[in-house]
């Protein structure tokens, strides 16, 4: 970290991406992870191929994915055998160690810790977990060596502040809030002064930078003042919750996964997205841990798919931005190893069994749909681990590994 380059002013300190003007670009790019879990899965209906190879005719819910088929291998019917004694949604706890971490805290550590501990020390922050929505006591899916929770930040202003270390108490920063100003204000005169060092390419990347983290900030900053506002207290049910929108939490924290993996602060991103007790998008609102508990009516299915179609455009878009984003002399998304998955195969039955597991990687052989029946997520999570050189023979309850770039 003492070779990077921070934009300073205000007390702000904005990491900028390497640059190779400046002789910060790695020969070699490191690998980086990012991992997304949505609580209450997806309708699976509409989500798996009706056959398996490749994938020609996608369902409505996996066509959203359809600019990354070419480097995605996708599964389904995984298990996670050790999780199925709990009630509720407690069991959820334990999608990425593969164990009920609630009731067993012996060393149960979660794949995403797991492959950061083997990340080395040259980043800010070891890992960083977001997760777009209340912090429940079962929406805890991070665990280090010792079967600790991991700090899962679900404050998108938080985050934000921690990335470029913005200090809202600081008295110059507060005028600039208070005047509606962007906190990159404080830094884009040495900005200027940089961009005479800096060739072509690297100006580009600067400006686009820059750009994304103003973008972000935008959002940030809107979502912080309506979450300030006072609740109306009235009758009707939805209006006493915390109403957010589903689709704009979940961009904005996939916005700030992006940046904190191309400025290199973390090369480890885990993005959970839990239920929301109300919600409100522009169309509909509604309670979406109701709606996953839909009992098969269809105007329930109907809802839930919207928000679901939601979640999966913004997740293409991510990985759309990270083809995009120049790291060195690859792109993002050549640099990083992408898993989606869900804490349930089925939040209308409340099953543990029957998981989906969706990963996205440049260097794929071939890609396609397996279909797998009783086999441990363990056995993909020690091959992600052994894909990020852990010298490990086993993880969680595996009894095997899968090989996810032949």
């Amino acid at each position: 970290m003492q070779r990077r380059t921070f934009l300073k002013g205000a007390g702000v300190a904005l990491l900028l991406p390497r640059l190779e003007s400046l002789g910060q670009v790695a020969k070699q790019s490191p690998r980086r992870l990012l991992t997304i879990v949505n609580h209450l899965s997806f309708y699976q209906p509409e989500l798996l191929p009706k056959a398996t190879g490749a994938i020609k005719e996608p369902p409505p819910l996996l066509a959203n994915l359809s600019d990354h088929f070419e480097h995605l291998k996708m599964y389904s019917g995984l298990n996670n055998p050790a999780v199925q004694n709990g009630f509720g949604h407690t069991p959820c706890v334990g999608i990425l160690s593969g164990y009920f971490n609630k009731l067993h805290r012996k060393n149960r550590i979660s794949i995403d810790q797991a492959v950061a501990d083997n990340m080395g020390e040259e980043t800010r922050f070891r890992s960083l977990v977001f997760q777009a929505g209340e912090n429940l006591n079962f929406s805890q899916i991070s665990w280090d060596k010792h079967g600790l929770p991991v700090q899962q930040i679900d404050s998108p202003r938080k985050i934000f502040n921690l990335l470029f270390q913005v200090n809202e108490n600081e008295k110059v920063q507060q005028q600039i809030l208070a005047e509606d100003r962007s906190i990159l204000d404080a830094v884009l005169a040495q900005a200027k002064s940089m961009e005479k060092r800096l060739n072509a390419t690297d100006r580009a990347k600067m400006d686009e930078y820059l750009s994304s983290v103003r973008d972000a900030e935008k959002t940030v900053r809107k979502q912080a003042r309506w979450s300030g506002r006072p609740k109306p207290k009235v009758d009707y049910e939805i209006e006493a919750f915390d109403r957010k929108s589903v689709d704009d939490y979940v961009g904005t924290l996939l916005d700030l996964a992006v940046l904190a993996l191309e400025t290199d602060s973390t090369r480890a991103v885990t993005v959970q997205i839990p239920f929301w007790e109300g919600f409100k998008e522009p169309d509909m609102g509604g309670n979406y841990h109701d709606l996953s508990h839909h009992g098969k009516k269809p105007e329930k299915i109907e809802k839930l798919l919207l928000l679901e179609h939601g979640i999966l455009k913004r997740i293409s878009a991510a990985l759309s931005t990270m083809k995009e984003r120049k790291v060195g002399s690859s792109s993002l998304f050549d640099q990083t190893t992408t898993l989606l998955t869900a804490s349930m195969g089925s939040a209308n039955a409340h099953n543990f069994d029957d998981l989906p597991a969706l990963v996205f990687d440049r260097r794929m052989k071939s890609s396609g749909y397996w279909r797998k029946k009783d086999v441990p997520m363990s056995n993909l999570y020690l091959g992600l681990l052994q894909h990020f050189g852990v010298e490990r023979n086993h993880f969680g309850e595996s009894n095997g590994a899968f090989d996810l770039l032949a």
